[in-house]
């Protein structure tokens, strides 16, 4: 074991002692009343302002604008918290504590959602709704158990419902928190977040017995948000959430199990179900509907820029990065279809290549930059001169100072016009970089005879043409022996 490994398993020893030293130290304090309890009460805001303290130098450490807002609602959830153990110290209305803990959930919930870097809106709500659905289903767990006591200790009411709300709304929180740290983050990055799950449950559970008259252990929560506090090192990366996750695919249906048994046991002892939890039950069901709705939106949603990926890494692989002109590959894409359609309506098909001459000088003299410059320039001026017949007419950028075009139909049949045109075109000199310069271009035309098209023998014969008007010198325009008839 390394010296850095030693010193981790150290720590969190530590950690552990003091937690449980915490937790030993809190239940001996107690909730009875008299100074021990209020010991224990002002102990529990103590905890909640020291996690304050850490979070406030932890929100410099965030590497984003999100992640700051993210720390944000976090810092100010323990301050929110801690008029909840002063009312109860001073003697304060009970319902000044009740709005204060809501509003600490509610500052947790932003810091959660905050955190959550989910790709879309769906994503968001998906982790919403499973914690909803903890929420519905520990309502209905509970019923059987703690939340009859509770809603009654509390005297019912505003109070009763706050008693039984404030707990569920931590597990939703904790739920919320569990699947964007098993979703999002990586392994290494998952430890402070786990931390902040668990301390929601131990809120949720101090909540509980409070509200029973027994001993809260909210120090021991404020305790593991503080060491999560002090561990964090900045924004963490996040991997691409995936739907077809373990967690997501089986997370809900492991929620709603425990539903369904105490139906089925309600059942089989005929004794049916309490109307709440009924409820309760029917809550979890829509909830659950609900959520593959929004997980097929979701999938949707995926399968959108799946397409939108493909498309453009197809765009990215078939198209010159320089000029945005297609490349082979597209050409003789077009020409197998050309070969297609000209068996069934024999449309007519011609390709001209064009070759730069004088494009060398330009690299040498002016540089590469001034040679992209016109490369780029060449592809507009191919483009203008084929623009007027759309689809009819294609450039393509084969590889270096080489180009091609392909013309269908009407465009074919004016092939020769338009290879004319290409090359008066190619001869107006351009302005690059400040200095005019000139190139100009060797063109091959080559049309297919009538009968089956053979893409390679047109561009083997378009190939030809073009060196031929190279070699004589003029960059002129050629035509294919084919075509001269």
């Amino acid at each position: 074991m390394t010296q850095a490994h030693r010193g981790v398993v150290r720590e969190a020893a530590i950690g552990v002692v003091a937690l449980l030293g915490l937790l030993v130290l809190r239940l001996a304090l107690g909730s009875a009343g008299g100074a021990s309890a209020r010991a224990g009460l002002a102990l529990d805001a103590a905890a909640a302002l020291a996690v304050w303290f850490a979070a406030r130098a932890s929100t410099r450490k965030a590497r984003d604008a999100r992640s700051r807002r993210a720390w944000l609602a976090l810092t100010a959830y323990p301050l929110a918290w801690v008029v909840a153990p002063v009312t109860w110290l001073l003697g304060w209305p009970e319902a000044l504590a009740d709005v204060a803990r809501a509003l600490a959930m509610a500052l947790a919930a932003a810091s959660w959602l905050f955190a959550a870097r989910a790709g879309d809106r769906w994503s968001r709500m998906r982790l919403v709704l499973d914690g909803a659905l903890a929420a519905a289903t520990a309502f209905v767990l509970g019923w059987g158990t703690v939340v009859p006591a509770v809603w009654a200790q509390s005297g019912g009411g505003a109070q009763g419902f706050a008693a039984v709300a404030l707990p569920l709304v931590a597990i939703w929180l904790a739920v919320l928190g569990f699947g964007m740290t098993w979703t999002e983050l990586r392994n290494r990055s998952r430890l402070m977040p786990t931390l902040f799950v668990l301390a929601l449950l131990v809120i949720a559970a101090s909540d509980v017995r409070w509200a029973l008259g027994s001993s809260p252990v909210w120090a021991v929560a404020w305790g593991l948000y503080w060491i999560a506090v002090r561990g964090y090192g900045g924004t963490s990366p996040r991997a691409a959430v995936v739907i077809t996750h373990i967690t997501l695919t089986y997370e809900p249906y492991v929620l709603v199990l425990p539903t369904a048994a105490v139906l089925v046991v309600g059942v089989a002892r005929g004794t049916g179900a309490a109307e709440p939890a009924v409820m309760g039950a029917a809550a979890v069901l829509v909830l659950l509907v609900v959520r593959q709705h929004v997980v097929s939106m979701e999938s949707r949603a995926l399968l959108i820029r799946l397409e939108t990926t493909e498309r453009l890494l197809r765009h990215q692989a078939t198209h010159d990065h320089l000029t945005g002109l297609p490349g082979r590959v597209v050409l003789w894409e077009r020409l197998e279809a050309a070969s297609a359609e000209r068996g069934t309506v024999g449309i007519p098909v011609a390709v001209a290549f064009v070759d730069l001459d004088g494009f060398k000088d330009v690299n040498d003299v002016h540089g590469h930059a001034s040679g992209d410059a016109v490369l780029v320039e060449v592809a507009r001026r191919l483009g203008a001169a084929i623009g007027a017949h759309g689809d009819d007419a294609l450039a393509v950028r084969m590889s270096g100072d080489e180009f091609a075009v392909l013309l269908l139909r009407r465009a074919a049949r004016e092939a020769l016009d338009l290879a004319h045109a290409i090359h008066d075109a190619l001869r107006v000199p351009m302005a690059v970089n400040g200095v005019e310069v000139l190139v100009t271009g060797s063109v091959g035309l080559a049309s297919a005879p009538e009968g089956e098209l053979n893409p390679s023998a047109l561009l083997r014969a378009a190939d030809v043409a073009m060196y031929r008007a190279k070699r004589a010198g003029n960059a002129g325009v050629e035509v294919a022996a084919a075509e001269r008839g």
